[in-house]
């Protein structure tokens, strides 16, 4: 199965712009993302897909895959400009500014497309274990069918309460934010109109939900740091630092 990941970045950015080719450890962070996915077994192609040029040049000049995009509204829409050319079954959409990010993280993502051909989307899930992050609007929350497919995403604290256990099993979990997607249910995706609970929620994975697109969602056990802020970065850095995660 040809299976082609992309990383959407853009200089501009509300909270941190330029934190796509930040120094983090004598390398841009986009660089540590580019290096850690190849790494990714189950992938057959990684290529960064940016319209701005300081980031091509970046990505060029550390041996990585670029490709210029016209500007974009979303990062959905970026990924599928760059593969609607590109012979593959499989897209995974990895995020910029995760340079943490763990090459079997990937590899879990991609998985249920081999074991079941009528997998057309995936994403990751991850335990809440505590009140804050399940009070945080931006900790999104997933809902589960007893088959591992997306119910519901939102912003709110759901299921009802933080239930540790009931019956042995945690019912509270965070989305992480990694998708696989079939190649044309993508293309699809994308010309597809809003819909009113992707407006509500402020989260475009909805628009899969509300067109009757199921979602399979894998949980897994490896952190997801991103770098939203540079606190987030001093907090990477510090990691990085420690040696806890090899580059």
């Amino acid at each position: 199965m040809n299976v082609v990941a992309v990383i959407p970045a853009r200089y501009a950015s509300t909270r941190f712009e330029g934190k796509a080719i930040v120094d983090i450890a004598g390398k841009p962070m986009i660089q540590h993302v580019y290096e850690r996915s190849i790494c990714a077994e189950k992938l057959s192609q990684v290529i960064v897909a940016t319209d701005d040029q300081r980031i091509y040049n970046v990505v060029e000049g550390f041996g990585g895959q670029a490709m210029m995009t016209p500007e974009a509204e979303t990062g959905s829409d970026r990924i599928a400009i760059v593969i609607e050319d590109i012979n593959c079954e499989v897209v995974v959409n990895i995020q910029g500014d995760e340079p943490l990010i763990e090459p079997e993280m990937i590899n879990q993502l991609i998985q249920p497309f081999f074991d079941d051909a009528s997998v057309e989307v995936s994403t990751l899930k991850q335990k809440i274990d505590n009140e804050a992050d399940y009070l945080d609007p931006n900790v999104v929350k997933i809902v589960t069918d007893l088959s591992d497919y997306a119910l519901y995403f939102s912003r709110a604290p759901i299921p009802g309460g933080l239930e540790r256990h009931r019956e042995g099993h945690n019912l509270n979990f965070r989305h992480l934010g990694l998708y696989a997607y079939k190649k044309q249910r993508l293309i699809d995706f994308v010309k597809w109109d809003r819909t009113p609970y992707e407006i509500a929620e402020g989260l475009e994975q909805l628009r899969f939900l509300e067109n009757g697109v199921r979602i399979s969602v894998v949980e897994t056990e490896y952190p997801a740091i991103g770098v939203d802020t540079p606190n987030d970065l001093e907090r990477v850095r510090k990691i990085l630092e420690k040696g806890a995660f090899a580059s």
